[in-house]
């Protein structure tokens, strides 16, 4: 288990090895997809670095920020209620060392580690926890909106429509029992001439629809 005091006492005892070798401590990372790395025990940093004698160890130690945390986690700048809310249960932790990153260069390879307090591990699941369930509030929230607007868009084709469907309906030339689509069409733009072609396309089949319900209720 690591906990703030573990991560405290790796990093006096790295500077205190680094004072030993006259190592600079640079705090910053070093990180490059290119690099070859192998990772190294926290504990045993310090050793490793009275051994190797670099010239430069980079080293960083992150002090916990409850409001700055969850803000880079959910990348917001404001936290609305939901993050201030896991904010607040965090920050006893604030103040303390949450992460420690250390690295240094020997032969071209880089060796490191990155340890983290066992409880800011619990913070970053709870986080994470907490942004699967408002992404899942956002997907619902967009398909409910989707669903809204598809109603809504029904609603005004259906009222758009609605008085050509009647007069096509109450004509006696369309309901006629032998008169095919392609005549209808071509009645319905005789006598909606204004109307385009999609429009009354639309309106036929829906004339026609009603045609058929009302005959099968009879």
């Amino acid at each position: 288990m690591t906990d703030s005091v573990d991560l405290d006492r790796m990093t006096k005892e790295v500077r205190a090895a680094a004072e030993e070798c006259g190592a600079m401590i640079l705090e910053s990372i070093l990180a490059s997809e290119h690099l070859p790395a192998v990772a190294v025990d926290g504990d045993t940093f310090a050793s490793l670095v009275r051994h190797l004698k670099p010239r430069l160890i980079y080293m960083i130690l992150t002090e916990f920020d409850a409001k700055e945390e969850v803000a880079a986690h959910f990348e917001e700048d404001e936290l609305d209620t939901g993050l201030k809310k896991l904010a607040a249960k965090w920050t006893n932790r604030n103040g303390q060392s949450s992460r420690l990153i250390l690295g240094l260069m020997a032969d071209g390879v880089m060796h490191g580690i990155v340890e983290t307090a066992d409880w800011f591990d619990d913070f970053e699941e709870e986080a994470e926890a907490l942004e699967d369930v408002r992404a899942d509030e956002m997907r619902t929230e967009f398909d409910q909106q989707q669903e809204a607007e598809r109603q809504r868009r029904e609603a005004d084709e259906k009222k758009r429509l609605a008085p050509i469907v009647r007069k096509l309906v109450a004509d006696p030339r369309f309901v006629a029992p032998k008169i095919s689509a392609a005549k209808r069409v071509t009645l319905a733009e005789t006598l909606f001439p204004d109307v385009d072609r999609a429009t009354i396309k639309k309106a036929v089949e829906k004339a026609v629809a009603e045609i058929w319900l009302t005959d099968a209720e009879k």
